[in-house]
């Protein structure tokens, strides 16, 4: 059953934009970015391996004691998800900056039994929401170079855009029905607004 609904998943992505691709781990849908992709290839291949292999050692080291998910823009990671006690959130940011391509990390993990796969899918659907609402209220597509990422009804933008895109991203997210709280991530961009 999971498996087929993983291969639904990637089947509709492949309908999506090239610059809009969905980020699908354990079948759930986690992230979801809005605009273009500023990054060279290579570095958005060393953000997905690092992503990949920090998420790696996370699950081999709790197994099914926590639930984290892994994102990575220009070697800044954050985690999210829930860990079984603060010193495994320590742990989990020691993990995540041992790996050379990491910059920064941002550890917004809880300490919490892991979530339920219906909170995963409500987050995913706030997701979906948050970056329709973002799509069609900002006039300049292409100066948003953003991941959404929700958890636990809070969501995370990581990425890329200019201060005044940032605000204006963060405070449409906020407005969007559901979003308990909205944390910003973003980094200066050289991209201005018109």
């Amino acid at each position: 059953m999971k498996g087929r609904i993983t291969a639904a998943i990637l089947v509709a992505s492949l309908g999506l934009s090239a610059c809009v691709p969905l980020v699908v781990v354990g079948g759930i849908a986690v992230g979801a970015w809005i605009g273009s992709d500023p990054r060279k290839t290579l570095m958005i291949k060393d953000d997905a391996d690092l992503s990949a292999n920090i998420s790696a050692k996370i699950i081999d080291r709790w197994k099914e004691l926590a639930h984290v998910n892994v994102d990575s823009f220009n070697g800044a990671v954050l985690l999210v998800g829930e860990l079984p006690n603060v010193a495994a959130q320590q742990e989990a940011t020691t993990m995540a900056k041992s790996f050379a391509k990491t910059r920064k990390v941002y550890n917004e993990t809880v300490v919490a039994p892991p979530s339920s796969a219906m909170d995963r899918l409500n987050d995913s659907q706030l997701t979906a929401r948050v970056k329709s609402a973002v799509m069609l209220q900002v006039p300049d597509g292409a100066s948003v170079h953003v991941q959404i990422v929700t958890e636990r009804k809070v969501v995370y933008l990581l990425g890329l855009a200019s201060p005044q895109i940032a605000d204006q991203i963060a405070n449409i997210a906020a407005s969007v029905s559901g979003v308990a709280q909205v944390v910003k991530l973003i980094e200066p961009s050289l991209v201005t607004t018109p």
